[in-house]
């Protein structure tokens, strides 16, 4: 699927040769153009992660942390960050030891709980 860049156009922005497959009108509003602004966006979202990425680089190596649950995982770092997605509809307590913090979510957190299908993921130790 092509990467909706404007709001406007047959091919929403990709290419300048129009498309060879029609593109749903709902592109327009998952386009680049309209989501640039918004820090509550797709886009904001995978570029917040991508530069915190590049600051939590760690050894390619994880430990699994058990949650007691069939739909949770959560695995940590080397340098102490954490992912925790919930895979579920049901919410996810948190704990956290004295530093850590949540430093992307991908839907707003209710205080320490972590709503269903969401990821977080968390830093410090």
């Amino acid at each position: 699927m092509p990467l909706p860049w404007t709001r406007e156009g047959s091919s929403f922005g990709f290419g300048s040769g129009g498309v060879h497959l029609p593109q749903p009108s709902w592109f327009a509003d998952a386009s680049v153009q309209a989501e640039e602004g918004d820090p509550a966006s797709t886009l904001s979202l995978y570029r917040r992660a991508l530069a915190l990425r590049h600051e939590l680089l760690a050894l390619e190596r994880l430990e699994w942390v058990e949650t007691g649950r069939g739909d949770v995982l959560r695995f940590r770092r080397p340098n102490g960050w954490e992912v925790v997605t919930v895979f579920g509809s049901a919410p996810l307590a948190l704990s956290f030891v004295p530093g850590q913090r949540v430093v992307l979510s991908s839907t707003p957190l209710d205080g320490d709980t972590v709503p269903g299908e969401t990821t977080v993921w968390i830093t410090g130790d």
